[in-house]
């Protein structure tokens, strides 16, 4: 049986589809297409468009989270461009200012150690290392430790992040200049030199201020959202099911 034509749907292709797709084509292949090959990619945009219809005749789009999730997505950008305000210097200060936790360095050490890989041992190469080094011995010899005997301007998460959780807090009572320990890790035993503190700091606002334009603009987009979300709330009516 042939198709009605009066029945027949129109699928629009606009050009700026097929424009986007032949630029495409011609940055990864490094020259424009050929006859044939518009017609293949004009061909594939259609076919692809068809789907798309018949996907949605078929309620595939119904509860798909993944679907539900890109739509919502591109609202949000959406929306976000029409709400956005421009600002000015003062604007970016006075965020700056109300969250300067946000660019601060935290309390870093340098220091160097020596390293006991796990032993039954270790307590007597301890003694002996803590002699060497009353003695005078600069740098007494542990062993080879895979991140290295130095460390510089290291924080409580970086240390956390080398020695395994927790080992941070034994830097926290330790003097300058002077072995200490020896302290347990992951890895093994470790003696510690703290060679210099560095206090927490404020970052100067002109060295993060990239960083607080795009945080004040992130901050615009999500009160731009609640506007939103809070102008079209009470279009709809809100019924939850049984959960319990």
């Amino acid at each position: 049986m042939g198709v009605n034509l009066s029945q027949k749907e129109t699928i629009y292709i606009s050009d700026s589809e097929v424009l986007n797709l032949l630029n495409i084509w011609e940055n990864q292949t490094g020259r424009p297409p050929n006859a044939n090959e518009i017609e293949m990619i004009v061909d594939s945009l259609i076919e692809e468009e068809i789907l798309y219809q018949e996907s949605l005749k078929l309620g595939l789009d119904k509860n798909d989270k993944i679907i539900k999730r890109r739509l919502i997505q591109k609202l949000e950008f959406f929306k976000e461009g029409e709400f956005i305000e421009n600002f000015n210097e003062a604007d970016l200060k006075k965020f700056y200012q109300d969250n300067l936790d946000i660019y601060k360095k935290n309390k870093r050490y340098s220091f160097r150690h020596i390293f006991l890989s796990k032993s039954e041992d270790n307590n007597e190469r301890i003694n002996m290392i803590l002699k060497d080094l009353m003695s005078d011995i600069e740098f007494p010899q542990g062993d080879p430790f895979i991140l290295g005997n130095s460390f510089v301007e290291r924080n409580f998460l970086e240390i956390d992040s080398d020695f395994g959780k927790g080992f941070s807090d034994n830097f926290i009572s330790l003097a300058n200049k002077k072995w200490s320990g020896p302290f347990e890790s992951t890895y093994g035993d470790h003696l510690i030199y703290i060679l210099e503190v560095f206090p927490e700091e404020i970052l100067p606002f002109e060295e993060v201020k990239q960083s607080v334009i795009k945080g004040y603009n992130n901050s615009l987009k999500k009160e731009a959202m609640k506007r939103y979300i809070y102008s079209v709330k009470n279009k709809y009516d809100v019924i939850i099911g049984e959960y319990r």
